[in-house]
This record gives structure tokens, sequence and C-alpha cells, in this order.
């Protein structure tokens, strides 16, 4: 969906009837529930303050879109799912509306706002049996319903998205050269939410990964902020599969090829960045990956030597996911030694 617009509060001097300032004062002293109640798996309207969607910005309108301009939860995003395939119930169609590329990572809450009962248990069945267990849903039927909740609220488009770039680029980006400095290039991207969001802050970008659906879905990205990306197909455990540079900023998270790594200083531009997250060994970590694609304790800063690199940031702990985890952030120098020195 590429956006119109900046959603705006609603103009309550509209709404201010009667029974609704009723409804307000009479709510002035009434304590806010602690707990939330859910009846059928659905979430009371009035109680949705109390979920962590709410509070993290997690929340998913699929109403119609005429619905959603009309009045909607403030902060929002709107991805509209047709009722017919709601009807029917394919998981596949459904999965085609809501790609995970389109929400918030797996391991964070999403709420769920529709316009009936039978949608709303629908479609959070559909994601918590994709992997997402933690699902709420609660229904607005009307923008009078959601007045009388006391929720604030807006009508018209949002400019927000639910999907997120990776946490060690958000946190770094300051530390990229600027955008005239040079393109980018994303080695193994996947579904591109890296690539776009910095095509989205007016860098050029090309990504490359060796999955053609992940890559689909990085255009599909791309196509909804109205941003060009470059992604390309590569294997990457060929050397010759990555685009020769130079390249000011060079991006690598979640996939190790420890050849990719030692081609950083040859693929970078003099001064340019690398910004490199990825999986690494733990004492009694079992889980994904296999461990020789993890790295070692303090193995990450051995592919940037000192006399080719400045170490702008460094750090070994756990991803938001709890997976063990890398990060680095390198600059490469000005001058490098001469071959064979």
């Amino acid at each position: 969906m590429v956006d119109f617009g900046t959603a705006k509060p609603i103009i309550k001097a509209k709404w201010l009837q009667w029974p609704l300032l009723q409804a307000f004062f009479t709510g002035l002293g009434r304590p806010k529930p602690r707990r939330t109640s859910i009846i059928d798996g659905i979430i009371d309207l009035n109680q949705v303050e109390s979920l962590p969607a709410w509070r993290d910005g997690n929340v998913l309108d699929i109403r119609p879109a005429a619905l959603f301009l009309a009045g909607h939860l403030a902060d929002s995003v709107s991805i509209p799912v047709n009722a017919e395939v709601i009807a029917r119930g394919e998981d596949p169609l459904l999965e085609e509306t809501l790609p995970s590329i389109f929400l918030p990572p797996r391991h964070e809450d999403l709420l769920l706002v529709c316009g009936d009962t039978e949608t709303a248990t629908r479609v959070s069945r559909h994601l918590r049996d994709r992997g997402r267990p933690e699902v709420s849903a609660t229904v607005l039927a009307t923008v009078e319903a959601g007045v009388s909740s006391l929720l604030p609220l807006e009508r018209g488009p949002s400019r927000r998205h639910l999907w997120k770039p990776p946490p060690w680029l958000a946190r770094h980006v300051n530390l990229l050269p600027p955008p005239a400095a040079g393109p980018v290039l994303d080695l193994a991207c996947g579904s591109g939410r890296a690539a776009v969001w910095l095509a989205d802050r007016g860098y050029r970008v090309t990504g490359v990964d060796w999955q053609p659906e992940a890559l689909e879905m990085g255009r599909r990205l791309a196509f909804s902020r109205g941003v060009t990306c470059s992604f390309l197909p590569g294997d990457l455990r060929r050397l010759d599969a990555v685009p020769q540079g130079p390249w000011a900023v060079l991006l690598n998270f979640r996939f190790l090829q420890r050849e990719l790594l030692d081609a950083a200083a040859r693929l970078l531009q003099p001064g340019g960045v690398a910004l490199v997250r990825t999986f690494r060994d733990a004492p009694g970590y079992e889980g994904h990956p296999h461990p020789r694609h993890r790295l070692l304790p303090g193995e990450l800063t051995r592919f940037f030597p000192a006399g080719l690199f400045e170490i702008l940031a460094h750090e070994e702990n756990h991803d938001p996911d709890g997976r063990p985890a890398a990060g680095i952030v390198a600059r490469r120098r000005f001058a490098l030694p001469a071959e064979g020195k």
C-alpha cells in the first residue's frame, strides 16, 4: 500500500452527543480494569490499552479501507483483508494478503482490529498457526463504538508501518556514511527489510539472496513504501555471485559465510562501513542454525583487523528473539597496506 497522506485526529466536537458525554463523565471515576477480559478469544475494546501490542504500537487494522479511513485506533496500520478470503478460510489466500514481511517480528505481540468476531477469530488463529504466538484481537464495528470506548482515534490514511528493520541497523544507522557517499550492498537480504528501510532514507540499495520468493517479497515491500531497490538472485556461497563495488555500505544479517567477511575490505570503498549482525555460538544453545554457521566467541573482530578497519561498535549478546548473536560496525580505513605487506 502506498501512503496517501497522514492520519488526523477525529474532531471531538463532531462526536459530543449527550449519551457519549454521559459515558465519559460516568467513566471518570471508574478504575481501569487490571486484567484483560477475553470472550471466545476476543478482547474487549475498552481493555486493549493493557496489552503489550498496544504499548509497542503493533496494532493492525484489517477492516475494509473505507471503515479505516472513517475512523481507526490511533497509530494503527491498515491492511484490509477481503471478506471473501476470510469466508473461504483458505490459508494461502490469507498468507498472500498478510505476508510476514508487513508484520512485526514474530516474537513481538500483535493486536488485530476487526469488524466482527468471526474475522477476529479466523485471522488470529491463522497467524498463530504461522508461528506468531502472541496475537490478540478486538472488534471495532463502527466509529461510534470507538468513540464510546474513549480510546484515541484518528481518521484518514496512516503513514506508519508495522515491519521493522534489523535492530542492529536501527541502532547504528547514524554511523553509516550519508546516502550521497555511494551505494549499499545487502548480502543475504532475505525479504528486504533492511534494504527498503535504508532506501526509504535516500540510500541506493542492492540486495542479493538465493531465494526468489524472498526477493519478490522485497520488491513488494519496496513498492508499498514507494521506493526502488535492486534485488538480485545469487548463491553467496560463491564469491563470484557478489556484485563488485566499490560499496559505501556493506550489510550482512543472520547469514554467515566467512569468505564474504574476508572480502569486506575489497568490497568497500575507502571510508565505507560494514554493518554485520549474525549468529554466534554460546554454551548450552542448541537451536538454529547448525554450529558451523555460528560465530565462535570473539571471532567476528578477526575479519576486521585494525590495520584495515576502525571498529565503531561491537557486541556479543543476544538478539531480541533470544538467539545468541554478535554484531559489528567497522569503517574501512582510507589507506590500505600495499599488496604483500
